[in-house]
């Protein structure tokens, strides 16, 4: 399954408007019961996401990843065309395959706390997620020595923990440090696009 992540820069107070049909967290979290489908069990959750009654759906008022128009040209226009207006309209570099779990080492080799927060909330079934990096992630990026974080960052993901699987069978090769700067040069040369008060948000649809 493909995964597709997209981060970009924007003002918090822009969201809502740029992502219709989408909801900012609750003020404070609550309890609610969930099914866990590797337990098969209930389980209780403390989450600040908004509850979605059926009745408030308003499918063409809200933007989805299926909205995608297929086309002919290259990958890289191809990751484009997935965006919504407002991501497009901002500084913003479209990838693959990064998520909070890649990210997480990367926060750690910059010494940066690796807790995400989820900036604004789409409805279950459309399989996005919507995050804002860590404080302190775009000033730890801009002062990076991008080859010595790398090197690190690469260390970090070729651990067994992310190369094998639970019952402990590889599944990857790890990464190089090659491979980890081709991520993290487009991530700098966001962190010094970001003027006052932009945050850097990571949009992930799987």
């Amino acid at each position: 399954m493909a995964i597709y992540s997209t981060f970009f820069l924007a003002l918090p107070k822009d969201l809502v408007s740029g992502f219709p049909g989408w909801k900012l967290p609750l003020a404070v979290p609550v309890r609610r019961q969930i099914f866990n489908p590797w337990t098969k069990q209930q389980t209780w959750i403390e989450t600040r996401e908004p509850e979605w009654p059926d009745d408030d759906a308003d499918p063409n008022a809200e933007w989805s990843p299926d909205d995608v128009v297929s086309g002919t040209g290259s990958y890289t226009q191809y990751l484009e065309d997935r965006l919504p207006p407002f991501v497009v309209a901002r500084p913003h570099w479209a990838a693959k395959g990064l998520t909070d779990i890649e990210l997480e080492p990367l926060c750690e080799t910059l010494h940066v706390s690796p807790t995400f927060e989820h900036a604004i909330y789409a409805r279950p079934e459309l399989g996005a997620t919507l995050q804002a990096m860590p404080e302190g992630f775009l000033a730890a990026l801009r002062s990076a020595d991008v080859r010595a974080v790398a090197a690190r960052w690469a260390q970090a993901m070729s651990a067994p923990e992310y190369t094998h699987s639970v019952s402990g069978d590889p599944i990857t090769d790890g990464w190089t440090p090659d491979d980890a700067t081709a991520l993290l040069e487009p991530l700098v040369g966001l962190a010094h696009k970001a003027e006052g008060g932009q945050v850097l948000y990571l949009l992930v649809e799987a």
